[in-house]
């Protein structure tokens, strides 16, 4: 059976149409940076896949441009971005023609570091997963007015997890299935030997439409400031979802985000973020290393509390994979009924699923 793209009718040669991605390719632009230009160049010549693709944008086919909230070291807006050719978000009927994106200014980028673009080329090379439940990055561009650089992103129109645990109650198969792709998403930046090492509920996004709702993890390595080189001695995040050893000192790795999963875990059961009650400074630091946790709210299944605790274990080596953490979920996930009426009725079956998520956990345990 011949392969056909949908968008030009031609052919394809392979698994992505690469007559309609060649098409994207705008010839005689530059930046006026010569590493962000570089980047872009060398990102687009291994593309393969429309949702790894990403160009510079000029400033001026952005319209619309609104504040959103800002962090430490960025700022964040959304636009109308005027050219896009892949829409997935169309605007309204009195809206010029164009797409919804969202702007991440970044503070002090004037002078963008070769090292931190490089970072983000190798975040782009997981982007081109099909399954990765990660914002889509479409390109750069540059505020004239700041002379700082933003990156054009899908915007994400529900807000985060953050916002949306105090108005939101979860029912156990959507707990489950968000924390499943989540982890999947986190699983899939570990496989690229990618660290997020800003893991936290803000940085879990959600978009909405008619249809389903579903969580999307952002901001991987754009959690510091980008006219530094990588300094494994500086200390970045929100410091109830780090580390206790990164709080020490020790570098940011892959156990390290398998922390912030397990306080991600804590938030999905209290519908508020951990340690809200008191400042985040250096006396919760000195807790956290010396090993508070948050505490475990009455009524979490028995298993789900077992998993958390190992996410934020005080050894490193203790800690789930995120391969395991995706396994494990996906089996609650699978696991739990798709239908119930009422609290009664998922009491009846917890002891069930106590006995079938403890023998998954055994034999996942084993094959590791």
């Amino acid at each position: 059976m011949v392969d056909v793209c949908f968008r030009c009718n031609r052919v394809k040669t392979g698994i992505y149409c690469l007559t309609c991605i060649s098409k994207l390719l705008q010839p005689n632009w530059t930046s006026g940076n010569k590493y962000i230009d570089k980047f872009i160049k060398e990102a687009q010549l291994k593309v393969n896949s429309y949702g790894a693709f990403i160009e510079w944008i000029p400033f001026n086919r952005l319209r619309n441009i609104k504040y959103l909230a800002h962090g430490g070291f960025s700022t964040i807006y959304k636009a109308i971005w005027l050219d896009e050719k892949d829409v997935k978000s169309p605007l309204n009927k009195n809206e010029k023609e164009g797409v919804h994106v969202a702007l991440k200014s970044l503070k002090n980028s004037s002078n963008i570091s070769d090292d931190f673009l490089n970072e983000l080329k190798n975040h782009l090379h997981c982007l081109s997963s099909d399954d990765l439940s990660t914002v889509r990055i479409f390109g750069i561009t540059q505020d004239p007015e700041t002379s700082n650089y933003m990156i054009v992103m899908e915007l994400m129109n529900g807000g985060n997890l953050r916002s949306n645990l105090l108005i939101k109650k979860y029912n156990p198969l959507e707990k489950y299935y968000n924390l499943m792709r989540i982890a999947n998403a986190l699983r899939t930046l570990h496989e690229c030997n990618i660290i997020h090492g800003d893991f936290h509920s803000g940085n879990v996004l959600l978009n909405s439409n008619i249809s389903y709702s579903s969580f999307y993890i952002s901001d991987f390595g754009l959690s510091r400031p980008v006219n530094q080189t990588i300094n494994s001695n500086e200390i970045y995040g929100v410091i109830p979802y780090m580390a206790p050893e990164v709080l020490r000192g020790k570098p940011y790795t892959k156990a390290a985000d398998i922390y912030s999963f397990g306080i991600i875990m804590w938030e999905y059961t209290s519908g508020i973020p951990a340690f809200n009650n008191r400042p985040h400074d250096f006396n919760l630091s000195l807790d956290i290393c010396k090993g508070l946790r948050p505490e475990i709210f009455k009524g979490t299944l028995p298993v789900y509390a077992r998993l958390m605790k190992r996410c934020w274990d005080s050894d490193p080596n203790k800690r789930p994979t995120a391969d395991e953490l995706y396994q494990i979920i996906y089996f609650w996930y699978d696991y739990l009924p798709k239908c119930y009426e009422n609290d009664r009725a998922m009491n009846k079956l917890q002891r069930i699923i106590h006995y079938l998520v403890t023998q998954a956990e055994k034999s996942i345990t084993l094959q590791k």
